[in-house]
């Protein structure tokens, strides 16, 4: 697949609804617009087709910037367009398209390729891939490395910060070795107040002169990731909460709330039938299940005091990704 690139965005993109886009824009594709400053502003969208926040953002960018002169630069990654008319994170027999940003031998692999050899050759000023969750999160910023201006990139979104190592095939983890880069999770898809969050965080960072080197980590609370929690694909699942379902995993119902919380050793969790049906993996790829799940028949109880994120009531996601991960807090000293 050849990297298409363009200057201009075609008329229309504004007010196109998104179950058309791929009549208008045949992705994947990339887009540089020219700036009053070269130093270019990377953003990428729709690489996963139902994650709409980041075209919204985008089309209210487009259509203020069509009479103003953008501040910088501004390349536009356009990912998964067939995806996004059908409203699918992405279609049957295609790769993730944020998956594909590391070692592969796909078409898009190599597409992914061509976009990173193009962005070598740019000044570019910082990268945003704006995503979004199916459970119940707050806006957070995620960062593949932890050094002072990409934290503080992050924290122009949002003062909760995720650092993670894996999945390490994701599109800012690439970008994150030509400049600042972050993954934005900007709530669910269609949320109006998301929209409007996410787009004051863009135009803040278009405007933006350069990095603070004396960015102080004691504002921003940072988040590890150190585990994932992995259902299997032939599971059934409900969220009753009922130990006599015929369901092989039945989890309380207001599982996804408990996000960014601390959950405290002996918490229950729901129950299961078969603990093989319930992994967790760390960023090597061990299972640590003993290490925070155990079963007191068939009650699933944390075994130890853990924080989750983007536990998600969506079971074609958590089967198809995770169902959520497993986080600790840093304490300032572990990254100074």
């Amino acid at each position: 697949m050849q990297l298409k690139i363009y200057n201009e965005i075609p008329s229309g993109f504004e007010t196109i609804d998104l179950d058309y886009i791929h009549t208008l824009i045949q992705g994947p594709c990339l887009f540089h617009l020219k700036g009053e400053r070269d130093d270019a502003l990377f953003i990428s969208t729709l690489l996963h087709g139902n994650e709409t926040t980041s075209f919204s953002v985008l089309q209210q960018l487009v259509k203020k910037y069509r009479t103003e002169k953008l501040p910088r630069d501004l390349i536009i990654l356009v990912g998964n367009t067939e995806a996004a008319e059908k409203g699918r994170r992405q279609l049957p027999g295609q790769v993730d398209f944020n998956r594909i940003w590391a070692e592969g031998d796909t078409p898009m692999h190599h597409f992914a390729d061509e976009v990173i050899e193009y962005a070598k050759k740019q000044n570019l000023f910082a990268n945003i891939d704006i995503h979004n969750n199916t459970g119940m999160n707050p806006y957070y910023g995620c960062v593949n490395v932890m050094d002072s201006h990409f934290l503080q990139l992050a924290s122009l979104f949002s003062k909760k910060i995720v650092y993670f190592t894996e999945p390490h095939e994701v599109q800012s983890n690439a970008f994150a070795k030509l400049c600042p880069s972050v993954t934005i999770e900007a709530g669910r898809s269609g949320d109006i107040e998301g929209i409007d969050v996410t787009y004051n965080f863009v135009e803040k960072v278009l405007h933006l002169k350069s990095f603070d080197d004396a960015f102080d980590f004691n504002n921003v609370g940072v988040f590890h990731t150190i585990a994932r929690i992995r259902i299997h694909p032939e599971a059934n699942v409900d969220f009753d909460n009922n130990d006599n379902t015929s369901s092989d995993i039945s989890f309380i119902q207001d599982l996804e709330t408990k996000n960014f919380s601390y959950l405290p050793t002996g918490y229950h969790l729901g129950y299961l039938k078969n603990p093989e049906l319930l992994r967790v993996y760390d960023d090597f790829g061990v299972d640590v299940t003993h290490h925070y799940i155990k079963l007191i028949k068939s009650q699933l109880i944390t075994n130890q005091m853990f924080i989750p994120s983007m536990f998600t009531k969506n079971i074609d996601v958590m089967k198809s990704d995770c169902l959520g991960y497993v986080m600790e807090k840093l304490n300032p000293e572990h990254f100074l």
